[in-house]
């Protein structure tokens, strides 16, 4: 290559070719070349700063996407968590009075008194008189077998039993007279009531019977306490309704509170 003031020739032989090409350059023509070997490696840059620029809003809608997914997630996270120690609290619970460890609460060391005026549910059937409305408890209690359950080998359930502490008050679910009270081999100690209109109720497996025979009961007086008497494997309050001589489901019956 040979030069010259502001030209360059450059000479390209090929080795099995005799002739030989020759190129002039001039610093223009250089400078051309290089600026535009620059243009291009901009315009390249430029797009590849583009390119991500345009993308760069799209990864941020899915970021922020994926963030409230994992919102969610931990919102549903901390509810079941919440869910679960209810469930605890309440298998605590159930535990220590299906082992009698539980002892009737404070407010049960003096009788409650009935509150006047107090609403009561009326029976599914709609029929508006004071048979059994009322929660039979002062303690609420846990549902372990509902009407019409059957176990292994017995006959289909014929009321409701609630678990709770022995010594619990049990409530006349609504006004009556004394019919049956006593103990035998399947309820234990128990109270019958006579409501009228046919309707009866039966509360079972008392430790403690506070009423005879012929006694006329209001709504929510004391009748029992409740135990572990007659067939039972826990303190708990069995009850039954009748009407007409065949049993109900008292659940949707005995709803109201005093």
């Amino acid at each position: 290559m040979s030069h010259g003031g502001a030209r360059w020739t450059i000479l390209v032989v090929r080795p099995d070719d005799v002739d030989s090409h020759r190129f002039a350059l001039t610093r223009g023509r250089i400078l051309l070349g290089v600026v535009a070997v620059l243009a291009v490696l901009a315009a390249a840059a430029a797009a590849g700063r583009w390119s991500a620029l345009r993308e760069r809003p799209a990864q941020i809608a899915a970021l922020e996407a994926r963030i409230d997914s994992l919102h969610g997630e931990a919102l549903k996270v901390a509810r079941l968590a919440a869910t679960l120690e209810q469930l605890e609290a309440s298998y605590a619970r159930l535990r220590a009075v299906m082992s009698g460890e539980v002892l009737p609460s404070a407010r049960d060391i003096l009788l409650p008194a009935v509150e006047p005026g107090g609403q009561r549910s009326a029976p599914a059937d709609g029929s508006d008189t004071g048979r059994p409305a009322l929660w039979p408890l002062v303690e609420s209690g846990f549902v372990t077998r509902t009407f019409g359950d059957s176990a292994a080998g017995a006959t289909l359930h014929r009321g409701l039993d609630i678990a709770v502490p022995s010594g619990s008050y049990i409530r006349a679910s609504g006004a009556g007279r004394v019919v049956e009270a006593g103990e035998d081999r399947e309820y234990g100690r128990f109270v019958r009531l006579e409501h009228g209109d046919g309707v009866r109720s039966l509360y079972a497996h008392a430790s403690w019977v506070l009423v005879a025979p012929g006694d006329e009961v209001e709504a929510g007086d004391v009748i029992a306490l409740s135990g572990n008497t007659g067939r039972s494997t826990a303190p708990h309050l069995h009850l039954e309704i009748e009407r007409n001589g065949e049993p109900v489901d008292p659940l949707p019956w005995v709803t109201g509170r005093l």
